[in-house]
């Protein structure tokens, strides 16, 4: 079994995809409510990310995020700029299953708090991608494994792109979710054969690349 999660990466308002993390190679799709009720009808669960929080410290979607998880029965993660205590705080307050923080902390969180790993070429990378550190994936795992319980690993030269890079499993029990250019049922099988307990899926979803039936059908280890 493996977790599916639909992306929906909102800017300015709506669902967008941005390739390898740029807002230079951005595709709008549109209303994020609608994709959120449409995919809640095959998954568990939704991965919501305000992008204008995340690479502009702009939280301007806020409210578009709200009602989408009161729209939909699906388990909201949420991310995007949450960089303080009381944004985690905020986004529990509106009911989101799991809020999601970066690789910049600067806070002390409970172990329901989602940590997302973003790699670019091997090296973990923070404030909305803009900056690649000198830390790699594995090292930064093993400092902060104590903290939390569920990761994300982004592989954002993958992002958006049709090129997924699923790493082999470095980690140890914990709830992984991996990200970044899946394109098709391979990747999805690859992810859970490498140890993965959930899977973004975004642009493959939107372009209707994969089919949500045989997604649904991995999910419950048909």
């Amino acid at each position: 079994m493996i977790d599916v999660y639909p992306a929906i990466d909102i800017y300015n308002g709506r669902a967008v995809f941005l390739e390898n993390g740029r807002l230079e190679r951005i595709k709008v799709y549109g209303d994020p409510v609608y994709y959120a009720l449409r995919f809640q009808e095959y998954f568990d669960f939704l991965h919501v990310i305000d992008l204008n929080g995340a690479i502009e410290n702009k939280r301007k979607n806020r409210d578009v995020i709200k009602n989408i998880i009161k729209e939909v029965k699906a388990k909201v993660q949420v991310g995007g700029g949450l960089r303080t205590l009381n944004d985690v705080i905020d986004v529990y307050d509106f009911g989101a299953y799991s809020a999601i923080i970066g690789t910049n902390i600067d806070i002390e969180v409970d172990k329901n708090v989602t940590l997302s790993i973003d790699v670019y070429k091997d090296r973990v990378a923070n404030r909305g991608w803009l900056n690649i550190t000198d830390n790699d994936p594995v090292s930064f795992y093993k400092m902060l494994k104590n903290r939390f319980s569920r990761f994300i690993y982004t592989n954002i030269g993958s992002d958006g792109t049709n090129n997924s890079g699923i790493p082999e499993k470095f980690w140890d029990n914990e709830y992984f979710i991996y990200a970044g250019g899946v394109s098709g049922i391979n990747d999805v099988k690859k992810a859970l054969k490498n140890g993965f307990s959930g899977i973004i899926i975004g642009r493959a979803l939107y372009e209707n690349r994969i089919d949500p039936g045989e997604l649904k059908c991995l999910q419950k280890g048909l």
